[in-house]
C-alpha cells in the first residue's frame, strides 16, 4: 500500500491517510473485502506513530468504508449502492445469447468434427473414428529441409499476404499435377482453399439458396450434410450401390424436384469406400447435361488406391463445364496444412474469390509455400508412393481382424483405395448400447447413422479408419470393438 504523508502540510497526518485511503476504496483500488494492513503494519510502513493509524481508521469506520474483526483484520465494507443494483439489474435481465442466433445455426449438427479434432495428441488417443492421416506417414525430413530453406531464404515472403485465390506458383503446380488425373486446368481455373471443406463452403454459399434441394449420395459425408442443412437447403439422398450413385433413381427425383447441384464423391466415397463404375460416371455426366443440373464433384481420396486401374475423374470426362472439382493435400500429406483447391470455370473462380476475401481473406502463406516447393521439388509422388504402402497393409490388417472370428450378421466390402472400412452389424443390436460399450472398452469409431439425411436411419452400419491407429493399435482395437457386439449381443 502506497500512503504518502506531508509533515509540512497544515493538514493532519491522520486525516491525509484517511483521506488516501478514502479515495483507494471509491476509486475501487480497494475493493469490497479488500484487507487492509494491521495498524501496526501500517504505522511501520509510513513510519508514524501507531496512534495516528487507529485515529485514521477509526474515521474510515465511522464513515462506514472499514470494519474491523477478529481473525480477519481490517477489511473494506464499501460497496457501491448503483453498482449492486445494476449487478442485481443484470442477474434478472440476464443477457440470453441463444434467443438471438440465425435460424441456421440453431439447428443441432452435433459436434462430431470437433471431437476428432480434440484428440490428445500427448496422450495419442487410439481412434478409428477421423479421416486423419497417420502421423508417422507424415514426410518428415522432406517439410523440415523446405522450412529450413524458406526460413533462411524466403522468410519475409512467406509471412506476407498472399493473393485471394492463391500463390500462382502452386497453381501452377497443382496444374501440372492435374494432369495426371486427367484434369486440364490452367492457373485461372484454379483457387487454393484451407482444405477442401471450406472450397465446398465456398461452392454452397455462391450457389445455393435457402429452400433450394441438392441431390447428395446416401449415405454420404456427414460434414457435406451439415453445411447443405446450414443455408436452408433441401437435402434429398440418392441411394448407391456397389456402382455408385444409382442414376435411374437420380432422374426420376431430378424430375420431381428440379435440384440446384448434385454432390458426390464417386472415388473411394466416403463413407463407404466405393467407387462409381465408369458406366455410371458417364450415365451422370449425361444426366447433368441434360437437366442442366452442376455436379459438385469431391476427390479427397482419390491418389489412394491400393488396387486396380485408375478410374478418370468426373472433371477429366466433362467436356461442358458442369463440374466443380475440389480436392486437398490434407488427406495424403498431412491435415494440418489445410491446403485444398476448387478447379472451375474462370469467370466461378472470381466469383469464388469475391466471397474467399471477405472470409480468411487467403490461405495461410508459409503453408501454400510449403506445398509449392513440394511438388517443385518432386517429393509428391515419391510421398503418395510411400503412404499407399502403408495404408494397403494397414488396410489388409484392418480386413484380417475384422473376419478373424467373424462375427455373426457382421460383414464388410474391401475398398480398393481411401480411408475406411464400411462395417456392418447385426441389426438386432442396439446402436447406442453398441458406442457407448465401444468407448468404455477404449475403442470409438463413427456410427452410420451420422452420414444418412435422417438420423437414426440405417443404424447397422459403423465407419471404421485404417489410416490413423499404428499397426498394433489396428490390432487391439478391433479386438475390443469385437469384444464390445459380443456384450451388447
Amino acid at each position: 500500500m502506497r500512503i504518502k504523508v506531508d509533515r509540512d502540510s497544515k493538514i493532519a497526518l491522520y486525516i491525509q491517510i484517511k483521506n488516501q485511503i478514502r479515495d483507494k476504496i471509491y476509486s475501487k483500488v480497494f475493493p469490497q473485502n479488500y484487507i487492509l494492513p494491521s495498524e501496526r503494519e501500517l504505522s511501520d510502513m509510513i513510519k508514524v506513530n501507531r496512534s495516528t493509524i487507529i485515529k485514521a481508521y477509526q474515521e474510515l469506520k465511522s464513515e462506514g468504508l472499514i470494519a474491523s474483526e477478529v481473525g480477519k483484520g481490517t477489511y473494506v465494507v464499501y460497496t457501491d449502492e448503483i453498482e449492486n443494483n445494476e449487478k442485481l439489474h443484470n442477474f434478472i435481465n440476464r443477457f440470453y445469447w441463444d434467443e438471438i442466433y440465425s435460424e441456421s445455426s440453431k439447428q443441432n449438427y452435433g459436434d462430431s468434427i470437433s471431437k476428432i479434432m480434440k484428440t490428445d495428441h500427448g496422450q495419442r488417443i487410439i481412434s478409428l473414428s477421423g479421416g486423419i492421416p497417420c502421423p508417422d506417414s507424415f514426410p518428415e525430413e522432406e517439410l523440415k529441409k523446405i522450412h529450413m530453406n524458406l526460413v533462411e531464404n524466403d522468410m519475409e515472403k512467406v509471412f506476407l499476404h498472399s493473393p485471394v485465390d492463391g500463390y500462382m506458383p502452386l497453381k501452377n503446380e497443382i496444374s501440372n499435377l492435374l494432369l495426371n488425373r486427367g484434369i486440364k486446368a490452367s492457373p485461372k481455373e484454379i483457387m487454393i482453399s484451407s482444405g477442401s471443406q471450406q472450397g465446398l463452403d465456398l461452392i454452397v454459399r455462391t450457389f445455393i439458396n435457402s429452400g433450394d434441394v441438392v441431390l447428395v449420395e446416401e449415405p454420404t459425408f456427414f460434414a457435406a450434410l451439415q453445411l447443405f442443412k446450414t443455408i436452408g437447403a433441401k437435402v434429398i439422398g440418392v441411394p448407391i450401390d456397389n456402382d455408385g450413385m444409382r442414376t435411374d433413381i437420380l432422374k426420376y427425383l431430378i424430375d420431381k424436384h428440379n435440384p440446384k447441384c448434385i454432390y458426390t464423391i464417386p472415388t473411394f466415397q466416403n463413407p463407404t469406400g466405393i467407387t462409381m463404375s465408369m458406366e455410371r460416371r458417364h450415365e451422370l455426366l449425361n444426366i447433368s447435361s441434360k437437366y442442366n443440373v452442376p455436379i459438385i464433384e469431391d476427390d479427397p481420396y482419390g491418389e489412394l488406391r491400393y488396387e486396380g486401374e485408375d478410374f478418370p475423374t468426373l472433371k477429366a470426362l466433362d467436356r461442358n463445364n458442369q463440374v466443380l472439382y475440389l480436392s486437398t493435400f490434407s488427406k495424403v500429406i498431412a491435415l494440418g496444412l489445410r491446403v485444398g483447391w476448387i478447379v472451375a470455370p474462370e469467370k466461378v473462380i472470381n466469383k469464388l474469390s469475391s466471397l474467399k476475401q471477405i472470409t480468411d481473406l487467403h490461405v495461410n502463406t508459409l503453408s501454400q509455400h510449403t506445398m509449392y516447393e513440394f511438388l517443385k521439388d518432386g517429393y509428391y509422388e515419391k510421398h503418395v508412393k510411400r503412404v499407399k504402402k502403408e495404408y494397403l497393409f494397414k488396410r489388409n490388417l484392418m480386413a484380417m481382424e475384422l473376419q478373424m472370428d467373424s462375427l455373426k450378421e457382421c460383414s464388410f466390402e474391401l475398398p480398393k483405395g481411401g480411408y475406411y472400412i464400411w462395417y456392418k452389424v447385426s441389426n438386432k443390436l442396439n446402436s447406442n448400447s453398441l458406442i457407448r460399450r465401444s468407448v468404455e472398452n477404449g475403442v470409438n469409431y463413427m456410427p452410420g447413422q451420422l452420414f444418412y439425411n435422417k438420423l437414426g436411419e440405417n443404424n447397422n452400419y459403423i465407419r471404421l479408419n485404417f489410416t490413423y491407429p499404428r499397426r498394433e493399435e489396428i490390432v487391439e482395437r478391433i479386438k475390443r470393438l469385437k469384444d464390445s457386439i459380443r456384450q451388447v449381443r
